[in-house]
């Protein structure tokens, strides 16, 4: 597949047109993951490799489920706009730092209630290896589930995204594969006081 076509795929995701059905016109346009060894970004220093760890910031109240552990809703993204994720090899504190305060001062002013803005915060990270992902299969299917894509930007060059194939594949489905990766990855957890010597830890809830 020339790597052209497949720029130009993901150029066009990033039009209004587009912007709420990514994974779904991705996996139309480039089925079976095909692009995932191109790179897809001008600004990429190159495809994600599979021995490479992703992290993915867990947000609370959304991400956060019982006893301080995350949910499967951690991965939803990937069945609509896309799942992002940093290249832990190359992200930077500063950089992880920067985008984790504008995720959690946004979700802080959704949050109506005033006596719950408190509640909201970085709570942990998944830190996945991007082989666990590409190379799950759902049971009963055939072909890997999920694909990583290098999309890295031009103030974020570390970024990536994971998208799960969903053309054509019904919701209840989407959703067992999102619990079925997720009871996979969800042992990649780490704590925001354990992450990074504590990096993420002044953007914790309060509550």
């Amino acid at each position: 597949m020339c790597g052209a076509s497949c720029r130009a795929t993901f150029a066009e995701l990033n039009t209004d047109e587009f912007k709420n059905r990514r994974a779904e016109h991705l996996d139309e346009k480039q089925p079976n993951c095909r692009c995932q060894q191109r790179s897809v970004s001008e600004f990429s220093t190159g495809p994600v490799e599979n021995h490479e760890k992703l992290i993915r910031l867990l947000i609370a109240p959304q991400h956060h489920g019982k006893n301080g552990q995350p949910k499967a809703s951690a991965l939803t993204d990937a069945e609509r706009n896309g799942l992002s994720v940093f290249r832990d090899a190359q992200v930077t504190d500063e950089l992880i730092l920067c985008v984790a305060s504008g995720l959690v001062t946004r979700a802080r002013e959704r949050q109506s209630d005033p006596d719950k803005k408190a509640e909201v915060g970085v709570f942990g990270v998944l830190r996945m290896n991007c082989s666990t992902i590409r190379e799950f299969i759902r049971n009963s299917e055939l072909r890997s589930c999920y694909c990583v894509y290098d999309t890295a930007q031009t103030d974020i060059p570390s970024h990536a995204e994971t998208f799960q194939c969903v053309a054509f594949v019904e919701e209840k489905v989407r959703e067992d594969r999102r619990r079925q990766l997720f009871a996979i990855v969800r042992s990649t957890f780490v704590s925001v006081a354990d992450f990074r010597n504590g990096l993420l830890r002044d953007l914790a809830p309060k509550g």
